[in-house]
């Protein structure tokens, strides 16, 4: 248990963008250490991949003997370099990692990267974890290699990677970031309450109760005249539509304001006029606990399982009494891809890195059964839909039924092509302006929207609106 409590806390301050620790207070031995016992926590004996010799390698790369210091902002990619490490031992002392203790969607971990690579020298970033909120605005960068020129096989990757990942991770017709995990969202929905109040535990029947937007609102008034919520806050169902725009927040220099934006304003006003959510706002304690109280549905996707639901209910009342459905829409949320810089001393040994973690089905099958992640392989994870095989805390979490097959089904209709390089940006705006609309302090839809607007002008002069 005692890891999924550590890989949360990171993954609260992540989701809120705060800095945990300032990079210029941890000392590098410090940062090792850390990262060192957190790796071995998180994977252990776990981490059983057969080790390959050196002149057998599944890419056509030179390794040199520098080392690379891989970056990110908290244990997750260096618990991930320990599979990297069992698989090729001979490289494992060139492999280190920089956990700069920063939010992953934060401008100070941008600040904090370019700057390291403008500083230079022997820690200067070679592989760098890109978390899916920025990683449009650093494969747009120069100091962003091109995965196929470091060696990196792009074809291979995209023959069993989900495409949305592929399309997100390219500019201008060149792969730049590469992921090992898909971040489908789904709808997690307690069959206890379910039971008591529709009538039926069984998945397929409980989808027509959040078939839609318009039904998860009907859904919603039962629950609440059998004293329950829908869910715990009326920001939880933003990551769906943001999913659903059809229009990224900015073409050529021009705003727009989708429509689907218009509709979370409104849904989210709902949920909190009509108390059917406990308003409790996200990543805090009582958010946290409701997910094994009289909350009916959340939003979810694999590492929200592991890294929340599925810690927040083991041991209690709650745990083993959910199912997942696909909900009112498909959706992503979240996702970390990698890139090499082009500073990267050995970029051989930065393909193989990247290769191993998005690319070998066997490393990426290992991840799977060992954190519950959902992992970037079509092949990987439709040979376990079929088989049941899935971690065993997951398991826990739904009764012994694997939520993998449901995965499946919902990364393949995911579509990132709004994606632009303002969306983490943007979205704060949303959440100030979706705020101000249910506590009143924006009267109605258009002062709303206004909000947005007004927001984007002080930021961004340069841009105009539709």
């Amino acid at each position: 248990m005692k890891k999924f409590k550590k890989a949360m806390a990171l993954s609260l301050a992540l989701a809120m963008g705060l800095s945990l620790v300032a990079c210029g207070d941890k000392k590098e031995d410090e940062t090792t250490a850390t990262t060192t016992e957190a790796a071995t926590e998180a994977t252990g004996s776990d981490v059983t991949v057969s080790t390959q010799p050196a002149d057998e390698l599944p890419i056509d790369v030179e390794i040199n003997d520098q080392a690379i210091y891989c970056y990110s902002w908290n244990t997750e990619f260096g618990e991930r370099l320990e599979y990297v490490k069992a698989k090729y031992p001979q490289y494992a002392d060139l492999i280190k990692y920089e956990n700069l203790g920063l939010g992953g969607g934060s401008d100070e971990y941008k600040t904090a990267i370019a700057n390291g690579i403008t500083s230079g020298g022997d820690k200067v970033p070679s592989v760098i974890a890109m978390d899916d909120a920025l990683a449009k605005y650093f494969i747009s960068s120069d100091y962003v290699a091109n995965l196929a020129d470091v060696g990196f096989p792009v074809d291979e990757y995209k023959s069993t990677a989900y495409p949305y990942t592929v399309d997100y991770g390219t500019i201008d017709g060149n792969l730049k970031g590469a992921t090992w995990q898909s971040t489908p969202g789904c709808m997690i929905l307690r069959t206890d309450i379910a039971k008591e109040v529709l009538g039926t535990d069984d998945p397929a029947k409980l989808q027509e109760y959040v078939k839609d937007w318009d039904t998860v609102l009907e859904t919603a008034e039962t629950m609440k005249a059998a004293g329950y919520k829908m869910f715990s806050d009326p920001s939880d169902v933003k990551v769906a539509f943001l999913d659903a725009k059809k229009d990224p927040w900015v073409v050529d220099g021009t705003v727009k304001i989708d429509q689907a934006i218009k509709d979370y304003l409104e849904i989210a006003k709902k949920l909190y006029d009509n108390d059917y959510t406990f308003k409790s706002g996200q990543w805090n304690e009582d958010w946290n606990a409701n997910m094994a109280g009289d909350v009916f549905a959340w939003l979810g996707c694999p590492w929200f399982m592991y890294w929340c639901y599925g810690q927040y209910q083991e041991g209690t009342d709650a745990e083993g009494h959910n199912c997942v459905v696909e909900g009112p829409q498909a959706f992503h949320w979240g996702g970390t891809y990698f890139g090499v810089t082009t500073s990267c001393p050995n970029p051989g040994l930065a393909a193989l890195i990247v290769y191993t973690l998005t690319a070998d089905a066997d490393v990426l099958k290992q991840i799977a059964v060992d954190t519950g992640d959902f992992v970037n392989n079509a092949t990987v994870n439709e040979e376990m839909a079929a088989s049941g095989e899935c971690n065993e805390l997951i398991l826990k979490v739904f009764n012994g039924v694997s939520p993998i097959p449901t995965y499946v089904e919902g990364a393949k209709k995911i579509d990132l092509s709004w994606a632009t390089t303002y969306d983490s940006t943007f979205n704060g705006y949303l959440d100030v302006a979706v705020s101000a609309y249910n506590t009143g302090e924006a009267a109605d839809l258009d002062a709303a929207v206004e909000n947005i607007k007004t927001q984007i002008s002080d930021s961004y002069p340069d841009l105009v609106f539709e």
